[in-house]
């Protein structure tokens, strides 16, 4: 092989390592920003989990209990709030709809038609929790197609 050929094949090798190199750290990048998505989704399930004024609120909506209607408001805005964090994680393309749902959409929509949320102290201002209605409107939408395919559904549940 003469001087030129060995150059050559040089190159090519060279290239074709480059181009494994780049995938393989694309590839890499990926992997690691979905880990990232996770971990803070995980951060979130936790806080919602353990947040005593979330799990008060979510077991008074679970029973439609009268009692919503003297939760505080600070605390009513700190439940709406949550979910408008879900929504913007949401509308960033960082979690899918059917995540979101899986994990917190059945409250939000509990919520939005509870009558003991909303009241006098507490109106249902459409115009002031935009981002929270926008999230009910979407898991919604969620829910529906989980009832008309339930397959489809679960098959959906990824971060």
């Amino acid at each position: 092989m003469s001087l030129s050929g060995a150059k050559d094949v040089a190159t090519i090798v060279g290239v074709v390592i480059a181009i494994i190199a780049l995938l393989k750290g694309y590839i890499e990048y990926r992997r690691n920003a979905c880990l990232a998505r996770i971990q803070h989704f995980s951060s979130l399930k936790q806080e919602f989990k353990e947040d005593p004024t979330i799990t008060k609120i979510t077991e008074l909506l679970e029973k439609d209990d009268p009692q919503l209607a003297e939760v505080a408001s600070r605390d009513k805005w700190r439940f709406l709030c949550f979910f408008e964090e879900i929504n913007i994680l949401l509308r960033a393309k960082l979690i899918t709809d059917v995540l979101a749902y899986y994990m917190f959409g059945y409250y939000a929509t509990l919520c939005e038609k509870n009558q003991y949320f909303w009241n006098d102290s507490f109106p249902k201002d459409k115009t002031y929790w935009l981002l929270f209605f926008d999230f009910v409107a979407r898991m919604k939408t969620v829910e529906a197609s989980k009832e008309h395919d339930r397959s489809a559904f679960v098959a959906n549940i990824r971060a």
